[in-house]
């Protein structure tokens, strides 16, 4: 009779081993479907709106690099390459002349129309 217990408890731990192994390795459900075609977009916060190298529109497509702890953005490919090349008293001078262009632009907004600025 011991050696039936003896089995059959050897048995159950084999099944319990198994099972919580099995269990690990299973990836997590996908919440996404093969269905879905809109991609997962990231937008990333840059230091600037406009790029310190060509001076367009910072987009997704121009690539980040990190510098003095900012998020530097890009308007296009190979404009971070560019960036990298320069001194870092270049890429100050270019990205506050990057930054002032999106400050005049939010402080007249796109207003037009015949005024004084003075």
């Amino acid at each position: 009779m011991r050696a039936i217990c003896t089995n059959t408890s050897l048995a159950v731990g084999l099944i319990i081993l198994f099972a919580t192994t099995s269990v690990g390795c299973n990836p997590s459900p996908s919440t996404e479907t093969a269905d879905d075609p809109s991609p997962t977009v990231t937008t990333v916060a840059t230091a600037n709106e406009y790029c310190p190298i060509m001076g367009g529109k910072v987009s997704e497509d121009g690539g980040t690099v990190e510098w003095n702890d900012e998020t530097i953005g890009f308007c296009c490919d190979g404009c971070d390459e560019k960036w990298v090349a320069l001194s870092d008293e270049d890429k100050a001078e270019k990205l506050a002349a990057a930054k002032a262009k999106a400050e005049t632009d939010s402080s007249h907004g796109d207003h037009q129309g015949d005024h004084d600025h003075s």
